[in-house]
């Protein structure tokens, strides 16, 4: 209906969206560690799920659900909170690949199950079906995350035992975690953190702007039918879904995490390089299946967040991981919808694609500093009582199985 503007219209839904989280992402998981996950994370259910829902109760059109795209970036901090959770219970061993079922099963599973299932009711039943299909979903994970949650604070959280008694004490101390910007105080005294924080910018810049305008593009390019396009999402969901459970699973039995992360961004780079020069659209099922494979990556990167801060940080830094990433959720989309026209009927349309492929460069450079950052860290946190808040870590990250 929109045209080429559809690219631009887009870009500026995802980067309001971005820029709420942004503010909002640190904030939320530094209050999570000391008034518990539960509630935060059931609000941030319904804020993740609100573009799809508001379509229940209005007439399917674009401008509403753009509208809704944009403001539900407020409470779309869905999975720094769900990390952190798993980090108060799981071993240090068994981090990253718990860290990958999670986003297989929530990101890939989705992504799998989600566009065929879609495409077949709205052929049958329409399209209003589908969203309230979507809205009874969102109700039945709300329900579940409330009844299968235990609320309070964290497991063995420092920060909220020492949380004062006295109110005007306590309601000062959850003013400063409130502080949408106080949290990046971590990252500035934390090596390890700002490496992997800029690992994350660059690699989720070139993300986000292709899983935003990738599917637009495959279709205006290749004319892709929707069922065909939502084959190409499902095998981005498949791939995930193996990827980020069995394959990081079995990858940890013989590569440390930077390692794995390096493999996984180089299979990004190489993806959306084939993207940018695809001439035949089976290439684009090749290129989405790699992307699908290397999305394991940010799974370890989130697990090496949790292991250079001490526990009663745990959703704090996740929370700043998220908060990048949120960032560029809103300029990737962004700068790939302003590109997008400008190289569309030229001979090289995918051009922005290879632009993508130097930002995920970018990243898997700084991949080559893992192991001496995660080491400069653990040396730099060495003072008495860190290592008792600190898990340990090995020099090429690899969490050390509990005695």
């Amino acid at each position: 209906a929109y045209g080429v503007r559809a690219y631009t219209l887009l870009g500026i839904a995802d980067s309001i969206r971005g820029m709420l989280t942004f503010l909002t992402a640190p904030m939320l998981g530094a209050l999570s560690d000391v008034v518990g996950r539960k509630w935060l994370f059931v609000a941030c259910i319904l804020g993740t799920a609100m573009p799809s829902c508001v379509l229940a109760f209005t007439h399917p059109e674009l401008d509403a659900y753009l509208f809704a795209i944009a403001i539900g970036g407020a409470l779309a901090s869905t999975f720094p909170l769900a990390f952190a959770t798993i980090s108060d219970h799981v071993p240090r061993a068994r981090r990253s690949s718990a860290f990958g079922i999670a986003t297989g099963l929530g990101l890939g599973g989705a992504y799998t199950v989600g566009p065929a299932c879609g495409a077949t009711i709205n052929h049958w039943y329409g399209a209003q079906t589908v969203f309230n299909l979507c809205l009874w979903i969102t109700a039945a994970s709300t329900l579940i995350a409330i009844f299968a949650l235990k609320g309070g604070p964290p497991p063995n959280s420092e920060a909220a035992a020492n949380l004062s008694t006295d109110p005007v004490e306590r309601r000062r101390e959850l003013m400063r975690r409130a502080n949408p910007v106080g949290a990046w105080r971590l990252v500035r005294g934390n090596h390890a953190l700002w490496v992997l924080s800029c690992i994350v910018f660059f690699y989720y810049l070139a993300l986000w702007g292709f899983i935003a305008n990738s599917l637009m593009y495959a279709r205006r390019q290749f004319k892709l039918t929707p069922p065909a396009a939502a084959a190409l999402l499902g095998c981005f969901g498949i791939t995930s879904l193996l990827g980020q459970s069995v394959g990081l699973k079995l990858a940890q039995r013989f590569l440390s995490e930077p390692q794995i992360t390096r493999r996984c961004f180089a299979l990004s780079f190489i993806a959306l390089c084939i993207f940018g020069v695809a001439w035949r659209p089976w290439l684009l099922y090749v290129a989405m299946t790699m992307l699908g494979i290397s999305v394991g990556g940010f799974a370890c990167v989130s697990s090496m967040a949790s292991q250079v801060v001490p526990r009663a940080q745990t959703g704090e830094a996740q929370g700043v991981i998220t908060s990048l990433q949120a960032l560029t959720e809103g300029l990737g989309p962004l700068a790939t919808a302003a590109a997008l026209p400008w190289f569309e009927g030229t001979p090289l349309p995918g051009a922005p694609w290879l632009i993508a492929a130097i930002s995920v460069g970018v990243s898997l450079a700084l991949c080559l500093r893992l192991e001496s950052a995660l080491r400069r860290t653990r040396e730099a946190i060495g003072h008495p009582g860190a290592e008792a808040e600190m898990e340990p870590v090995t020099p090429l990250g690899i969490s050390k199985p509990d005695e």
